[in-house]
C-alpha cells in the first residue's frame, strides 16, 4: 500500500488557466464587492436578520465611541474657552456645550439596552434625530444668539463634525435614513450661513456657494464611508458564514470518512491507515511545491516510494487478535446463479442477499471481512472485545440460513447456505500498495475455511473448540463424514459437530440484552454515508451554518477599541474570548499591524477591489476643492486666477481624470462590453487599459503611488490659495497700509480650513492603503498647517471670524482640523480592526479548505481501494441513495494469480505484504484506456480483471449526478462540464455560495499515470482487434507477475527457480468472455465481478501447474492472433464442466517474453 499515493499524488498539478476562466474569475470578484449583489447574497443566505444582528451590535460600538468623542470634545471646547480674552460670554458656550454633551449622553443611551430597542426600534430613529437636532441647534443657536446681542459674527465649528456622526456613528440602519437626516442638517446650514454669516458681506453669494459645495462634500465623505463600511462588514460577515460553513464541511467530512473507514476496518487499524494516508497527502502536496519539474517528481516519488517499502513496523497495518470466532458462508449453487442470470436479476439477487447478511452481521456484532465470489466471511470479537463471539457468529449463521432461504422463495431461486465456524487466533489488518482490503489469516481461518467446504447444507457447521464456547445454548450433532476425512482437519485434529437449533433462547439475559443491541444496530444501519443525498447534505449544512452564524454574533469583531470594556475586564474568558485576545495581541496596538512580518506582506498584496471607487470620490472632492478654489480667488482678491492657476489646476485634473478613466475601464468594460465569447478586450490599446486597470487595484505599489499623487493634488490646490500670499508687489510705492490690507486678505481662512478637513478626510478614503502610512500622512498635514496657522500666517487666520466671543481665531481653525483628525482616525482604526479580523478568517478558511481538500482527497484514496475508480467516482458525486450499480460487458479478461506453498504461519504477513506490492507496482503500469483493476486478494490468490471499462460496458445503470457538477475522476475521462483543452483547480470563492465537496483533480490516481489522451468511440471499440486486446494485456500483466515473483525470491528467498520445485513459485489462470459487474452492500460496498471468465479463471488457477499460465481454448484462440504461443495442455478436469482442452501460454525461461506462435506446432 506504500506506493499508491507516492506515485499517485499530487502529479502535474493543474495550474494553467484560459482566458475564459480568467475573464469569469475576475468578473466574479467584481461581482462578490457590489453592495447590492452583496445584499442579495445575504438575503438568499436568509443571513439577512443575523446580518441586521450583528450591525446592532456594531453600531453600539460606533455609537459608544461616538459618546466618547462627544464628551472630550465638549469638555476640551470648554477648556479651551477659559483662555478667551473676556469670559463674558464664554460661560454661556460653556454651559451650552456641556449641558448638550450631557444631553446627547443620555438621550442615546437608551440605544444600549437592546431589550428595550428590540421591542421598540423607532427608538433608535427617536433617538438619533434628538442627539443630531440638539447638536445643531446648539451650533446656530449660539451664532444666532451672538449675532442678535452682540452683533459678533461667529463661524459654526460643528457642521462637518455633525454630518460626519450621522454617517459613521448614529445608530440609524441603512443609507437612506442618514441620508435624509444629513440633508436637513446640510439644508440647516446653509440657512444659518445665508441669514446669520454672510448678512453683512457684499459678496454673498460666493460664501454660500462655497459653504454648499463644502457641506455636500462632506456628505459624500461620509455617505462614501457608510457603504464602504457596509460593503467590508457584509464582506467579513459572507467570509465568517463560508468559514462556518467550511468548518461543518469539513466536519462532515472527517465523520464520512471515519464512516466509511470503520464500514471495512476495525477501530485499530482504521486509526493507523487514516493518519498514514492523510500524512502521505500532506507530504506529497509539500513535495509537489518543492519539484521544479516532472522528472524530479517521478525520482522524487521513487526515491519516496524505497523508503516506505522499508519493512519496519510502522508501514505494516497488521495486527493480531486472540479468542475471536470466523465464520465462512458458502452460497449453493452460486456458479449456476451467474452464469444463468442477466446482469440487473444478479445484482439485485445478490444486493437483496448481502444486504441482509450485513445487517444481520450488525445486528449479532459480527464484523464481515469481505466476499470472495460465493463465500461471505466474518469475524466476531475482532472490532471489540466480545467474550459471547462464538455465539454470535454461530446465531449470524442460523440467521444467515434463513435469509438465503427467504431470498430464494422470494426470488424463485435455487440457492442455499453452507456455513462452517471455528474459534480461535488471528491476524487482521490490510496488505498491498493499491485496492486495499481487510483481512484475516491464521491457521484457525484455514480451519473455518475447512468447515465451511465439509459442511452440509442448510447447516451451521462448527468445531470444538467453537462448541466448548456455546455454553450447551445449542442442540447439535456430530459433523460430516467429509470433514472427518479432510486433511487439514485431521492436521489440526479439528472434531466437528452441525448445529441443531437453540434449546431455549429466551432463558438467558445475555441473550435477551444481545436482542436489544440489535435492535439499535438495526436502526443505525439505516443511517449511513451511502444513503444521504447530496441535496439532504446540502441543506443539513445549510440549516447547521445558519445556527452555528447565532453563536457566532459574539465573536464577530466591533472594533480595536472597546470603549464598553474598558471598566470592565473578567480573569474568567471564555474560549471565543481567548481566541479573540489572543489575535489581537497578534496585531500591534498602535500601528495596527500583524506582529507576523509575512500575515501583514500577503494582506498588504490583496487586492483593492473598491479602489476606483476611491479614485472615483476623491476625483468628485477634488473638483469641489477647486471650485471652492476659485470662487476663493475672485472672492477675496475680487479678480480671476493668474495664468499659473490654470497650468497647475490642469495638469492636476489631467492627471486624476485619467486615474480615474483607468481605474474603472475594467469594471466599465465587463458591464458594456465583455460577453460570453469575448472573454478579454482585442484591441492592443484596449487590453492595455484593461490590465493596467486590473493591476492597478492589485499592486499595492502602484496603489501607493496612486494614493500619494491624490494626497499631493490635494495639497497642491490647497497651497495655491496662499501662492500670493508674501509675494512683493509689483508697484513698491504702494502705502503699507494698504499692502497689509491686501495681504490680510489674499485668502479666506475658513475656506482654506474647511478644504484641509477634506485633505484629511481623503487620506483616509483609500481602504487598502495600509493604516500606519494614512495616520501619518493625516497627522503630518494636521501639523504642517497647525504651524502655518500659528507661525506663517497667524496674521491672517487672527484676523478671521471665530467660533466663539473673544476667542482666539487660531484655536478655533487648529480645534475644527483636530476635531477632523480624531473622527477620521478613530474610525478607520475600526475599520481597519474588522478588515485585519477578516483577512484571518480567510486564512483560517483557506486552511480549512486546505484541511477538506486533504480529507477529502483521504476519502478518495480510501474509496477507491474498495471499488474500481469509475464506480468510486458515481459514489463521490451522488452516493447512490440506494439505488444499484451495475455494468454488463461483452469481453472482460479475469486472472487468478496464486502462489504455492507459502504459509502464513511460517513466512509471515510481511513477505506477504511485499509480493502484493510488488504486484500492485507491475499493476501501476497498466492504466492505458484498457487499465487492469485489481479485485480482490484472497490468502495467496491475487484476482484482477481488463476490461472494465465504464465506456466499453453495453449497460450500465447509475443514477446521474443531481447536484454538483463534479467531475469524472482523472482515470481519462473528462466529465461535460469541463473543458479538455485545460485543467484547473478551483477553490471555493470567499463568501460565495456553497459546495458540499471539494473536488481535487489531479493527473495521477491510484499510482497509475493518466494519459492525457481521450477514450475510443464506441466505434472504436467495435473492433476485433480493440475488443480482444483485453486478453493480450491481462496475458502481458501475468507475465510481468510472473518476473516480478521470480525477482522477488531471487532477492528474499535465496532460493533459485528450478524445475524440480514449485516453492514461491507463481500460478495463474486465465479466461475472458461475457462478464457482469455491479455494487452489493449499503454500509459496505463491495465491487464484484461475475460470470463464465471469473469461475473459469478461477478453474484454470486451481487446476494449473506452478510457474505457468494456463488459459482456457477461446483464449488460446484469442492470444494466437497477437502472435503467443499457446501450448495445448490436454484435457484437464473442471468442477461443473468436466473434461475440458486447456492450454499453457509459451514464454521463456526469465519471463521477459512469450514465445511466438508456432502455427505448425499448434493442435
Amino acid at each position: 500500500m506504500n506506493s499508491k499515493y507516492d506515485s499517485g499524488m499530487g502529479h502535474n498539478r493543474a495550474h494553467l488557466f484560459g482566458s475564459h476562466v480568467e475573464h469569469f474569475q475576475t468578473t466574479l470578484n467584481e461581482k462578490n464587492w457590489e453592495w447590492s449583489y452583496l445584499v442579495r447574497k445575504c438575503r438568499n443566505l436568509e443571513l439577512e436578520e443575523s446580518y441586521d444582528l450583528y450591525m446592532r451590535r456594531l453600531r453600539i460600538g460606533y455609537l459608544s465611541i461616538f459618546i466618547f468623542i462627544e464628551l472630550l470634545v465638549t469638555f476640551t471646547h470648554a477648556l479651551l474657552l477659559l483662555t478667551s480674552s473676556d469670559l463674558t460670554y464664554s460661560y454661556i458656550d460653556m454651559g451650552s456645550y456641556v449641558i448638550t454633551g450631557l444631553l446627547i449622553w443620555l438621550i442615546l443611551s437608551v440605544n444600549f439596552h437592546s431589550e428595550l430597542i428590540s421591542k421598540h426600534g423607532y427608538l433608535i430613529y427617536a433617538s438619533s434625530w434628538m442627539a443630531v437636532s440638539i447638536m445643531v441647534l446648539m451650533d446656530i443657536g449660539l451664532n444666532i444668539y451672538h449675532a442678535t446681542t452682540n452683533n459678533d459674527i461667529l463661524n459654526p465649528i460643528y457642521d462637518a463634525y455633525t454630518l460626519y456622526a450621522i454617517y459613521m456613528f448614529m445608530p440609524i440602519p441603512y443609507i437612506l435614513q442618514p441620508f435624509i437626516l444629513g440633508t436637513a442638517v446640510t439644508i440647516c446650514y446653509i440657512i444659518n450661513y445665508s441669514f446669520v454669516i454672510t448678512s453683512k458681506e457684499e459678496n454673498r453669494m460666493h460664501s454660500i456657494l462655497n459653504e454648499a459645495i463644502y457641506l455636500s462634500s462632506v456628505n459624500c465623505l461620509g455617505i462614501f464611508f457608510r457603504l464602504m463600511r457596509d460593503i467590508a462588514l457584509r464582506t467579513t460577515f459572507l467570509d465568517r458564514r463560508q468559514y462556518v460553513e467550511e468548518n461543518l464541511l469539513l466536519r462532515y467530512a472527517r465523520d464520512q470518512e471515519r464512516t466509511l473507514l470503520l464500514s471495512i476496518l476495525p477501530a485499530q487499524i482504521a486509526d493507523r491507515l487514516q493518519e498514514d494516508v492523510r500524512n502521505r497527502i500532506e507530504r506529497s502536496k509539500q513535495q509537489h511545491k518543492q519539484r521544479a519539474d516532472f522528472d524530479q517528481c517521478v525520482s522524487n516519488n521513487s526515491q519516496a516510494l524505497k523508503r516506505w517499502r522499508q519493512p519496519d513496523r510502522g508501514t505494516l497495518f497488521i495486527e493480531p487478535h486472540k479468542d475471536v470466532t470466523v465464520l465462512y458462508a458458502d452460497v449453493v449453487n452460486y456458479t449456476y446463479l451467474t452464469t444463468t442470470l442477466d446482469v440487473k436479476k444478479l445484482v439485485e439477487a445478490l444486493h437483496d442477499l448481502f444486504v441482509r447478511f450485513d445487517i444481520a452481521s450488525e445486528e449479532y456484532n459480527v464484523m464481515r471481512i469481505k466476499f470472495l465470489g460465493d463465500c461471505y466471511y466474518c469475524v466476531a470479537g475482532l472490532a471489540s472485545p466480545n467474550e459471547d463471539h462464538a455465539k454470535c457468529c454461530v446465531d449470524l449463521g442460523l440467521r444467515m440460513i434463513k435469509d438465503i432461504r427467504d431470498v430464494r422463495e422470494k426470488r424463485h431461486l435455487n440457492i442455499d447456505m453452507r456455513i462452517g465456524v471455528h474459534s480461535g487466533d488471528v491476524l487482521s489488518g490490510v496488505i498491498g500498495a493499491a485496492k486495499w482490503q481487510f483481512d484475516i489469516w491464521s491457521k484457525d481461518v484455514d480451519i473455518a475455511n475447512r468447515l465451511e467446504a465439509t459442511g452440509a447444507t442448510g447447516r451451521v457447521h462448527v468445531s470444538q473448540q467453537t462448541l466448548r464456547l456455546l455454553d450447551g445454548e445449542y442442540f447439535f450433532e456430530d459433523g460430516t463424514e467429509k470433514a472427518r476425512e479432510d486433511p487439514v482437519l485431521q492436521k489440526h485434529d479439528i472434531r466437528s459437530f452441525l448445529i441443531k437449533s437453540l434449546r431455549a433462547p429466551m432463558h438467558d439475559p445475555r441473550r435477551v440484552q444481545r436482542e436489544r443491541q440489535a435492535k439499535k444496530l438495526s436502526e443505525a444501519s439505516k443511517s449511513n454515508f451511502m444513503y444521504n443525498s447530496t441535496l439532504q447534505q446540502y441543506n443539513q449544512v445549510r440549516n447547521q451554518a445558519k445556527l452555528e452564524m447565532c453563536r457566532e454574533l459574539d465573536k464577530m469583531p466591533i472594533g480595536r477599541i472597546k470603549i464598553t470594556k474598558v471598566c470592565r475586564r473578567s480573569t474568567n474568558l471564555t474560549q471565543d474570548e481567548l481566541e479573540e485576545e489572543t489575535f489581537r495581541r497578534n496585531i500591534s496596538s498602535f500601528c495596527l499591524l500583524f506582529r507576523i512580518r509575512n500575515w501583514e506582506l500577503q494582506y498588504l498584496r490583496e487586492p483593492d477591489v473598491m479602489f476606483k471607487y476611491s479614485i472615483a470620490l476623491a476625483w468628485f472632492v477634488y473638483m469641489c476643492m477647486l471650485t471652492i478654489q476659485l470662487l476663493g480667488k475672485e472672492y477675496v482678491q475680487n479678480k480671476t486666477p493668474r495664468y499659473h492657476y490654470w497650468v497647475i489646476d490642469g495638469i492636476t485634473i489631467f492627471l486624476l481624470s485619467t486615474l480615474l478613466l483607468v481605474s474603472w475601464y475594467k469594471k466599465l468594460w465587463i458591464m458594456y462590453v465583455a460577453d460570453a465569447e469575448q472573454s478579454l478586450p482585442k484591441f492592443k490599446i484596449s487590453r492595455f487599459l484593461y490590465r493596467s486597470s486590473d493591476f492597478m487595484q492589485r499592486n499595492i505599489i502602484i496603489r501607493l503611488v496612486v494614493y500619494f499623487l491624490v494626497v499631493i493634488s490635494y495639497c497642491v490646490v490647497a497651497a495655491m490659495q496662499v501662492l500670493d500670499c508674501g509675494d512683493s508687489s509689483d508697484d513698491d510705492e504702494l502705502m503699507p497700509m494698504e499692502t497689509y490690507e491686501d495681504r490680510v486678505l489674499c485668502f479666506h481662512p475658513w475656506i482654506l480650513t474647511n478644504c484641509m478637513t477634506l485633505v484629511i478626510g481623503t487620506s483616509f478614503l483609500f481602504t487598502r492603503v495600509p493604516f500606519i502610512v494614512k495616520t501619518t500622512v493625516a497627522v503630518s498635514i494636521t501639523v504642517t498647517y497647525a504651524v502655518l496657522v500659528v507661525f506663517e500666517f497667524d496674521y491672517i487666520f487672527a484676523t478671521s471670524p471665530s467660533t466663539n466671543v473673544n476667542f482666539n481665531a487660531e484655536y478655533s481653525h487648529i480645534l475644527l482640523i483636530f476635531i477632523t483628525l480624531g473622527i477620521f482616525h478613530l474610525m478607520e482604526r475600526q475599520t481597519e480592526f474588522i478588515a485585519k479580523v477578516d483577512y484571518n478568517w480567510k486564512r483560517q478558511l483557506m486552511q480549512k479548505q486546505d484541511d477538506a481538500l486533504i480529507t477529502n482527497d483521504t476519502i478518495k484514496v480510501l474509496l477507491v481501494n474498495i471499488l474500481p475508480s469509475h464506480v468510486a467516482d458515481f459514489y463521490l458525486s451522488t452516493q447512490l441513495q440506494n439505488e444499484l450499480y451495475y455494468e454488463e460487458y461483452d469481453n472482460v479478461a479475469v486472472m487468478f494469480a496464486s502462489i504455492k506453498n507459502f504459509d502464513t504461519d511460517k513466512i509471515g504477513l510481511r513477505v506477504l505484504n511485499e509480493i502484493i506490492c510488488d504486484f500492485d507496482d507491475v499493476l501501476n503500469k497498466y492504466s492505458t484506456s484498457m487499465r487492469v483493476e485489481k479485485i480482490k486478494v484472497a490468502n495467496w490468490t491475487y484476482m484482477a480483471a481488463c476490461g472494465l471499462d465504464v465506456t466499453r460496458s453495453e449497460q450500465v445503470n447509475a443514477p446521474q449526478v443531481k447536484f454538483r457538477n463534479v467531475s469524472l475522476m482523472p482515470n481519462g475521462r473528462r466529465s461535460q462540464y469541463r473543458n479538455s483543452g485545460s485543467e484547473q483547480m478551483q477553490r471555493v470563492p470567499y463568501g460565495n455560495g456553497s459546495t458540499i465537496a471539494l473536488d481535487l483533480e489531479r493527473g495521477q490516481y491510484e499510482g497509475n499515470m493518466v494519459s492525457g489522451t481521450p477514450r475510443m468511440s464506441c466505434s472504436e471499440n467495435t473492433s476485433d482487434k480493440s475488443n480482444d486486446e483485453v486478453v493480450k494485456i491481462m496475458a502481458n500483466f501475468a507475465l510481468d507477475l510472473m518476473r516480478a515473483m521470480r525477482r522477488f525470491n531471487a532477492e528474499n528467498m535465496q532460493s533459485e527457480y528450478e524445475g524440480s520445485t514449485d516453492y514461491g513459485m507463481l500460478r495463474i489462470g486465465i479466461s475472458h468472455g461475457r462478464a457482469m459487474a455491479g455494487v452489493v452492500g449499503i454500509s459496505k460496498p463491495h465491487y464484484d465481478i461475475w460470470g463464465n471468465p471469473v469461475n473459469m479463471a478461477s478453474r484454470m488457477d486451481s487446476t494449473g501447474m506452478p510457474g505457468k499460465i494456463q488459459v482456457t481454448e477461446n483464449t488460446a484462440l484469442k492470444l494466437r492472433k497477437f502472435n503467443i504461443q499457446c501450448n495445448y495442455r490436454g484435457k484437464t478436469f473442471v468442477k461443473g464442466r468436466g473434461n475440458i482442452p486447456t492450454y499453457i501460454l509459451g514464454t521463456d525461461d526469465e519471463y521477459e517474453g512469450f514465445l511466438p506462435h508456432q502455427p505448425d506446432s499448434i493442435t
